[in-house]
C-alpha cells in the first residue's frame, strides 16, 4: 500500500512538474513573439545573447514593450493571470534575470500578492496617461454607446394593435420568413423597449424568437447601423472577437453559468436543449467581462442576470 502511495505521489508530481512547464515554455513565446514584432525587441534579445543580462535603460524598454503589448491584447486592465503570464516569459526567456531570492523568480517583474513589480507599475503609468487624457477631452468628444438613440432604415413599421398582433404571430408561427419580416416591421418598438429603462428587461419576454432563431440579432443589427458596418463585425467575428472573448473568459471565476456558457461557447455543451448556441453563450460571456461603469463618484458592478 505504502509503494502505491508513493508512485501515486510521485505521478501527481511529474504531472505538476509538466504542466509547470508547458506554461513557461507557452509564457516564453508570447514574450518573444511580443519582441519579436515590435520595434526596439531584438535590440533587447540580442543584448540578453550578448551580456546574459539587461542594462537598466533596455530593461525598462523591456518592460514598455511588454505592457503595449498585454494592453493591445487584453485590454488597458488586464487579469492578474496575464500579468503573471508576462511575467513568467520574461524569467523564461531570459533565465538571468529571474530572482533567486523570491518564491516564483518573477515577482521583482509581477508580483500577483501585493501587486506590485515593473509590469503593475508600468500599467499604472499607462492607465493613468489614458484617465488624464480622457478628462481632458471636450464634453460631448465621445459620440456612440448603448444609450444613443440613433437613426434607422427599414421598412414600414408596425404600431398600436399592429405591434401587438405582430407579437401574438412571432409566438405561434414557425415560418422563418414571416418571423424575419415580422421582427423587421417591429424594429422601432424594440428600439423604444431598450431604451425605456423600465421596459428593457421586457424586450426578450415579448420577443422570445431571439433564442431560436438565427441570424434575427444579426438583422436588428444591420437596421441599426447599417449593412456595411455589420459585415465588418461578421468579418471579423470568429477570426479576432470570439476567440478572444472565450480566451478572456477562461480566466473568469468559474460559476455554473460561467462553465455552461464556456461549453456552449466552444461547442463542447453535449445537452441536447441547451439554451445557447455559440454565438449567443460568447455575447453573453462577453458582459460577464465588462468591467464597472462608475457613476460620478462611486463605481456601479454590471451585473449579468440569465
Amino acid at each position: 500500500m505504502s509503494s502505491l502511495s508513493q508512485a501515486h505521489q510521485s505521478s501527481v508530481a511529474e504531472g505538476a512538474h509538466t504542466f509547470a512547464a508547458d506554461a513557461a515554455e507557452m509564457a516564453k513565446k508570447i514574450v518573444q513573439e511580443a519582441l519579436e514584432k515590435n520595434a526596439g525587441g531584438e535590440d533587447v534579445i540580442e543584448e540578453y545573447r550578448r551580456s546574459k543580462t539587461l542594462t537598466h535603460n533596455t530593461r525598462r524598454h523591456l518592460v514598455n514593450i511588454l505592457v503595449s503589448h498585454m494592453v493591445e491584447k487584453h485590454g488597458r486592465i488586464p487579469v492578474r493571470m496575464q500579468r503573471e503570464k508576462y511575467g513568467l516569459g520574461i524569467v523564461t526567456l531570459f533565465p538571468n534575470l529571474r530572482d533567486p531570492f523570491s518564491t516564483k523568480g518573477y515577482e521583482h517583474f509581477y508580483d500577483g500578492a501585493s501587486g506590485t513589480g515593473y509590469l503593475a507599475w508600468r500599467l499604472k503609468t499607462v492607465q493613468r496617461k489614458v484617465t488624464k487624457r480622457s478628462e481632458n477631452s471636450p464634453q460631448g468628444a465621445l459620440q456612440g454607446g448603448p444609450s444613443l438613440k440613433r437613426s434607422f432604415t427599414a421598412e414600414q413599421q408596425a404600431d398600436g394593435d399592429a405591434v401587438r398582433e405582430a407579437i401574438s404571430l412571432l409566438l405561434h408561427s414557425s415560418d422563418d420568413s414571416v418571423i424575419r419580416s415580422k421582427m423587421r416591421e417591429t424594429f422601432q418598438h424594440r428600439h423604444q423597449l431598450v431604451h425605456n429603462p423600465e421596459m428593457t428587461t421586457e424586450a426578450l419576454k415579448m420577443y422570445p424568437r431571439f433564442l431560436d432563431v438565427k441570424g434575427l440579432i444579426n438583422q436588428d443589427f444591420t437596421l441599426l447601423f447599417g449593412a456595411e458596418t455589420s459585415s465588418k463585425l461578421l468579418e471579423k467575428w470568429d477570426s479576432t472577437f470570439k476567440c478572444k472573448i472565450i480566451e478572456e473568459a477562461r480566466c473568469l471565476t468559474q460559476t455554473h453559468t460561467v462553465r455552461h456558457l464556456l461549453m456552449s461557447a466552444e461547442n463542447q455543451d453535449a445537452e441536447p436543449s441547451a439554451e445557447w448556441d455559440t454565438d449567443i453563450a460568447t455575447l453573453l460571456l462577453l458582459i460577464h467581462l465588462l468591467p464597472p461603469q462608475p457613476v460620478g463618484k462611486k463605481a456601479v458592478k454590471i451585473r449579468c442576470c440569465i
